[in-house]
């Protein structure tokens, strides 16, 4: 009796531990905006078109893991209001050699109370990896979660060259922001494993 009450117990365990973990895919809505300086004014890039998925762990309306996270964007998605402007800097990114810039997570923590995630990966930007920390706010709405979150890097941490223009007139400061907001909306697949 004490060996079945055992087994019970640990069943009901392993059952309360299993949550659904759900794959989420990019909705309409998301882009990813790179803003910088120079010497004369600031500058703009962005960009609405590109790949990004995840899965996560929902109890309810409340995010309780984050198992994955990525995204994928072309390079010559990214654009200005200047096409000169486009033009030096998919040079700059080296978009001839290496045409996506991604970002794949390797660890998150959430923050249900405050609705933020620190999300830890890979950013890959001109065939050069570091690792990074970006801090994002979510919010669920029926079936679609949004990240909203911010990082700022150094270009020549990626081997970038600031861009410059008119002969050197012009010249790009060396840190810039990149701001990331992300739609994602549930796909039909959901697995339950146990944690």
């Amino acid at each position: 009796m004490l060996l079945f009450t055992i087994i019970m117990l640990s069943i009901i365990s392993i059952s309360l531990k299993a949550q659904p973990q759900t794959s989420f895919k990019m909705s309409s809505g998301s882009k990813i905006t790179v803003t910088g300086t120079s010497n004369i004014h600031a500058w703009t890039m962005t960009a609405s078109s590109f790949n990004s998925d995840g899965i996560l762990t929902l109890e309810g309306q409340q995010l309780r893991d984050l198992q994955s996270l990525s995204f994928s964007l072309p390079v010559t998605n990214l654009k200005s209001k200047e096409d000169l402007m486009d033009t030096r800097a998919y040079k700059a990114l080296k978009g001839d050699q290496f045409s996506r810039i991604t970002f794949k997570l390797t660890e998150a923590t959430v923050i249900p109370s405050q609705k933020l995630i620190k999300a830890t990966g890979n950013l890959t930007i001109a065939g050069k990896t570091n690792l990074v920390t970006i801090h994002s706010n979510y919010s669920l709405s029926g079936d679609e979660i949004t990240f909203k979150g911010s990082r700022s890097i150094k270009m020549n941490d990626y081997g970038i060259k600031a861009p410059s223009f008119m002969l050197g007139a012009l010249k790009t400061g060396n840190d810039v922001t990149i701001d990331i907001l992300l739609k994602l909306k549930k796909s039909n697949s959901s697995i339950i494993t146990k944690n």
